[in-house]
């Protein structure tokens, strides 16, 4: 049995974006094929059926708050979070919905955790700059999303 959750044949994910009191965005350098930290992303996860059926709760929140206490390994605390949207990448089979973290407190450290073992190293970068740094047209979306929640011009509000 799978442990993924789908809809409408996708895999379903969180990205939770997380901006720090200098208004940049956390992204995480994941290891390539090769073992080298080039695939860079916001933090995201895989939605899991443990996450459905808690009663009264989105289970896309559970699995997000339960994604940040993996990756952060309980180093950080969410306090609210504002939902941004979804998208489709077909390419890759999943379905991310999207978070912005906009309270939270503690420190999610040097990097995020997989399997109890560092995985992929975490950078914060400035939100203008994330069509630079992100390669993927859905970096550039989720980006766009968290600019328009903020204002407009990236300033936290």
């Amino acid at each position: 049995m799978d442990i993924h959750s789908y809809r409408d044949g996708l895999r379903e994910g969180v990205a939770f974006l997380l901006v720090d009191k200098r208004d940049r965005v956390l992204l995480e350098w994941r290891p390539d094929a090769d073992g080298n930290h080039t695939d860079v992303f916001f933090p995201s996860g895989s939605i899991e059926m443990k996450d459905h059926g808690h009663a009264g709760l989105d289970y896309r929140e559970v699995a997000l708050r339960r994604e940040v206490g993996e990756e952060f390994r309980g180093g950080v605390s969410v306090e609210r979070v504002r939902y941004l949207g979804e998208t489709k990448v077909p390419a890759i089979g999943l379905t991310f919905y999207v978070y912005w973290v906009e309270a939270w407190s503690g420190d999610p450290g040097g990097w995020t955790w997989e399997d109890g073992a560092p995985h992929a190293r975490l950078q914060w970068t400035a939100l203008d700059q994330v069509e630079n740094v992100i390669p993927w047209d859905t970096g550039a979306l989720m980006a766009e999303m968290l600019r328009t929640a903020m204002g407009g011009d990236g300033a936290c509000r």
